[in-house]
């Protein structure tokens, strides 16, 4: 199951026979978390890449007494400090579950070996990459240009389960108090 989720998400950006992914699945391992579960404590160095078959979770800074929701991620997606993946330092980002959920996650040392399986696992490696740099540009710019309802109602629309992550985190991805988005929630389902 993996291996096919694995395939349909990087099937966008490249496709690759199933029996890739199958190889790159023996590498990790699936395991089942309860919600608010910490994967990556601020201060610390990522330790692994977390694919969340299932669940939701967020990247979360510390600032004035509070966490901002940086980054969130829904089933189907990544969700780790990629960043301190890759450069092997401690950052301030602490990686959080939002809800239960399911994650295939492969350790730092494991997914070096997809370098040392060939061209197949370099390119995987500099997709996730870039599909991580397109995802972030494209954050920004939605920042900039559209409001936190359409900002809101698309995430509704690529995301249906976005109801069940709890309001703290949408409201302070979103830039907006939760009051705010359960006004905008309010006027959007009624």
């Amino acid at each position: 199951m993996v291996a096919q989720l694995l395939k349909e998400f990087f099937d966008p950006y490249i496709k690759l026979e199933l029996q890739v992914w199958r190889n790159f699945e023996q590498l990790g391992e699936v395991i089942q978390y309860p919600k608010e579960t910490i994967l990556k404590p601020a201060g610390s160095v990522e330790k692994y890449m977390n694919f969340i078959m299932e669940g939701s979770g967020g990247n979360l800074i510390w600032k004035k007494n509070n966490f901002v929701c940086i980054d969130i991620s829904f089933d189907r997606d990544f969700l780790n400090d990629y960043m301190s993946f890759t450069t092997r330092q401690p950052t301030p980002i602490e990686v959080r579950l939002f809800e239960d959920a399911t994650i295939f996650r492969i350790s730092h040392q494991e997914f070096q070996k997809t370098f040392a399986s060939g061209a197949k696992g370099e390119k995987v490696s500099r997709i996730a990459a870039e599909a991580s740099y397109i995802h972030k540009q494209n954050q920004q710019i939605d920042l900039l240009t559209k409001t936190a309802k359409e900002r809101y109602l698309e995430m509704l629309k690529t995301n249906p389960n976005i109801t069940r992550t709890p309001l703290k985190y949408l409201a302070s991805y979103l830039g907006i108090t939760p009051q705010s988005l359960s006004r905008i929630r309010s006027g959007k389902l009624s």
